[in-house]
């Protein structure tokens, strides 16, 4: 059974250490996420559904790879930390940039 952990913000920032790095196109795996996203509860999350890894952003230390992925929310993007020293997945939070950035969106492409 996998144990899935969402992260409140603070827990979420703390993963943080500008400047972030896009290492999309050069990021290996350190750990399959897939088996903790089909554990996640999409309802519960509020999204309805999960598309593709959209980026991965590393944080200045090594520490974390944050894998964002898309679902049918606007502006909202499911973000799976793995935590690099221990090639695993260190929580989930829900990025509504709607939220984050407050914009009402109606301009800005959907992710």
């Amino acid at each position: 059974m996998i144990v899935v952990r969402r992260l409140q913000e603070d827990e979420f920032r703390a993963c943080f250490a500008e400047p972030m790095r896009d290492v999309t196109a050069t990021a290996e795996a350190a750990v399959d996420i897939w088996s903790y996203v089909e554990a996640l509860d999409l309802d519960e999350i509020g999204v309805p559904y999960l598309n593709d890894v959209h980026y991965v952003y590393r944080d200045a230390h090594n520490r974390f790879d944050q894998v964002l992925i898309g679902t049918g929310r606007f502006n909202a993007l499911l973000v799976i930390v793995v935590d690099l020293a221990k090639s695993a997945v260190h929580g989930h939070f829900l990025l509504d940039l709607n939220k984050e950035y407050g914009t009402t969106g109606s301009h800005l492409k959907s992710v």
